[in-house]
């Protein structure tokens, strides 16, 4: 099993064993950071998620991974990681020991357990808190610190609940903490017994900082105490509340949950700001230009009538005067969102009840210029082919009818928007980088802080992410065959089309950059801001090695990269380079080429990873599968609660989504090379970069203070430099 495999599938369940799993890997990878391997070969692999170009690698000693040594996290990485598995687990366990919970979000727990929590709470606010001070720690003294506050943290959140809840709590296995404290214990002398060779020259892979062994020491001693203090957490987890909690807990509603019950799986996690607005119809149009998935909307051409809806029917919903349909078809104010490449999915039913999914279409309208608002608004949703066609006049069919396009969306999201075109679709770049550049060639040294991790959180994905009777094959609403094959076709969709990826293209192919038509769209607006400046970083920083076409064709080592993406025994790429054919002419190509492979792996992953720890760890507004039909009939009322995942599933989803949407490491223009700061014009220009991202910063903020919810996705404080998440 790999550490990515579980970091970013087992552990997620929360099962017992999948845990103990996650923490024993973590602390293996503190213990490599003592070692420097000639693991260090970079090959392609085709049969990983066939035909798409992934690296293959020898084993890993002891911890197996397939991937290059240089791969392996930097600590600070491992050290985020360990703290959001932690703050997950301490959520948990709350939700069956609600003595323990904050009275604000624990529905009606009375005085004394409201006295009883304040010391909970001030632990786990310092829990959070850890998340910027592990940002900050700058030695690996500083992270050894933080790793021992953390276990002292958790150690002492374990014994608050404890205390508050006497009677419920079943005792602790104390054979099986000391069985895996023996685990441990057998893990260092593993790697005693193993033999490692430091060898002069090789890349310090897992930390910024250099390691001494005393130090190394002191930190795989700290994240002892962290993994023992989880697992102790993990046991209390187990444990069941006796019968006085039985109103509390989620499982007396499984079977007919209520909103209130999916609300109550967040105690310390926040309970997201679109739990209270997902129903709203203005709520539901924002999505499609603030969600997690805001790529969908396309304009509706003038000859197109997606979708039928009479002018009466158009008056009611919309209450303009003197506007029509026709009128906003006739002016480009009419979009649509197609989920047709969905129409071949086939139902899934694991692990143990039916889901469902559609390819709706759904149509949108902006108000004309004269109305005082322009925000979109929602017209009507047909389901799938054929199905009726519902509108805001249809009650509680319309709102199961948006939540079949939120379910949509959400499938869509996962496997195209967000695997296949920003994490499949980097990788042939970070592999060909690292086989065709030299080390010191002036490309790889500024694309590599923009590929820090991707390989191995790859690596991860289609060991068991998308692996049969795993984490995407329980949650989303296709079979897992059906939801590879849609993922492979998206990333090649962009592979094969590469200089249709540039961002600013794919909105103008998507009739979506006409501020006058369309004036609400953060993604948009924002990412725009994001594209120029990385644009112009990349331009000054290029044009200070090449001042012609005549060199950029000449750089050998330059064109062997281009050659190498668009081969078959490569990086499998097409329409590559200004004519297609994988030769770099133009100083103006290769700019656009590499904005777009940072973008793509900075903002645009941003974009679409960091949503769902804001927005898809609530299920009612998220599902990521739908688990009733969807209404066939117009004059019969459909039950939108039986369409929403069971409760189970639900706290599965916060989980995932949670941990995959909240680890920050790295921030986009925080170059840690001191490259960067040795040739004045590249200073010069880095520095421009980096005040202008301090702009961008105030600009989105002032711009999120008027908007329907904040757009924070794309602030560039929140944008880290790479896919490592």
């Amino acid at each position: 099993m790999s550490l990515a495999s579980h970091v970013i599938s087992s552990s997620l369940s929360l099962s017992k064993t999948d845990v103990q799993s996650i923490l024993i890997l973590l602390y293996k990878l503190v213990k490599l950071s003592k070692a420097s391997l000639q693991y260090m070969q970079y090959d392609y692999n085709y049969n990983y998620i066939p035909p798409l170009a992934m690296t293959g690698a020898l084993p890993l000693p002891v911890i197996k991974i397939q991937v290059p040594i240089q791969e392996l996290p930097n600590l600070k990485w491992v050290l985020s990681v360990a703290q959001k598995i932690t703050l997950l687990l301490v959520n948990d366990t709350l939700t069956n020991f609600p003595n323990s919970a904050d009275s604000n979000v624990s529905y009606g727990i009375d005085a004394d357990a409201e006295s009883n929590s304040s010391a909970i709470d001030s632990q786990v606010e310092a829990l959070q808190d850890m998340e910027q001070t592990i940002k900050d720690a700058e030695t690996c003294e500083d992270l050894e610190k933080i790793a021992l506050n953390l276990a002292s943290i958790t150690q002492e959140i374990t014994e608050e609940i404890v205390s508050h809840n006497p009677s419920n709590i079943v005792s602790f296995d104390t054979q099986e903490i000391s069985e895996f404290e023996e685990h441990l214990n057998r893990i260092d002398e593993e790697f005693e017994l193993h033999e490692f060779h430091k060898e002069p020259g090789n890349i310090e892979f897992l930390a910024p900082f250099s390691l001494e062994d005393s130090i190394t020491d002191l930190l795989s001693s700290a994240f002892k105490k962290i993994i023992d203090s989880d697992a102790k957490l993990l046991e209390l987890k187990e444990s069941k509340p006796c019968s006085m909690d039985v109103d509390f807990s989620t499982h007396e509603s499984a079977m007919n949950p209520s909103i209130e019950d999916y609300n109550k799986l967040f105690v310390k996690i926040p309970l997201p700001q679109i739990s209270s607005r997902f129903k709203e119809d203005l709520v539901f149009g924002y999505m499609q230009v603030a969600g997690p998935n805001p790529l969908m909307l396309e304009q509706v051409l003038q000859h197109e009538k997606p979708l039928e809806i009479s002018n009466e029917q158009y008056q009611k919903i919309v209450g303009i005067p003197n506007d029509s349909l026709e009128a906003a078809r006739q002016e480009g104010r009419l979009y649509k969102a197609d989920y047709s490449k969905l129409k071949n999915m086939e139902n899934g039913s694991f692990p143990n009840q039916q889901k469902y999914i559609y390819s709706p279409l759904a149509l949108f309208v902006v108000p004309p210029a004269s109305n005082p608002s322009r925000s979109l608004l929602p017209l009507a949703i047909q389901c799938q082919a054929e199905y009726p066609v519902f509108t805001p006049l249809d009650g509680e069919n319309w709102a199961i009818a948006k939540s079949i396009v939120q379910m949509a969306d959400s499938n869509y999201h996962e496997l195209v928007s967000h695997l296949g075109r920003t994490h499949l679709f980097i990788e042939p770049f970070v592999i060909a980088t690292k086989r065709r550049l030299p080390a010191n060639h002036h490309l790889r040294i500024l694309l590599e802080p923009h590929f820090e991790g991707t390989i191995l959180i790859n690596y991860g994905a289609h060991q068991l992410l998308i692996a049969d009777r795993r984490q995407v094959d329980a949650l989303l609403a296709s079979t897992i065959e059906s939801d590879r094959q849609l993922t492979v076709q998206a990333a090649q969709d962009y592979l094969h089309h590469f200089n249709d990826a540039m961002f600013p293209k794919t909105l103008t192919s998507r009739g979506v950059d006409n501020i006058s038509q369309l004036p609400e769209y953060p993604y948009r607006d924002d990412g725009l801001l994001i594209w120029n400046a990385i644009h112009q970083w990349v331009s000054a920083y290029l044009s200070s090695y090449y001042i012609s076409g005549q060199q950029i064709l000449a750089d050998q080592a330059l064109q062997n990269w281009a050659k190498e993406l668009i081969s078959q025994q490569g990086g499998r790429l097409q329409n590559f380079g200004e004519d297609a054919s994988g030769t770099i002419k133009t100083l103006d190509y290769l700019i656009d080429a590499v904005s777009t492979i940072i973008f793509t792996a900075s903002a645009q992953h941003a974009a679409v990873n960091f949503a769902q720890g804001e927005l898809m760890t609530y299920a009612p507004a998220f599902p990521l599968a739908s688990y009733s039909p969807a209404p066939t009939n117009p004059d019969e009322q459909g039950d939108f609660m039986s369409m929403l995942p069971p409760i189970e599933q639900a706290k599965t989803q916060l989980k995932v989504t949670y941990l995959l949407g909240s680890v920050y490491y790295t921030q986009l223009g925080q170059y840690s090379n001191s490259y960067f700061k040795s040739k004045p014009q590249i200073s010069s220009a880095l520095a421009t970069f980096q005040n202008q991202l301090k702009g961008i910063e105030k600009e989105i903020t002032q711009r999120n203070r008027t908007r329907i919810m904040p757009y924070k996705f794309l602030l560039p404080s929140q944008i880290p430099q790479s896919i490592n998440i």
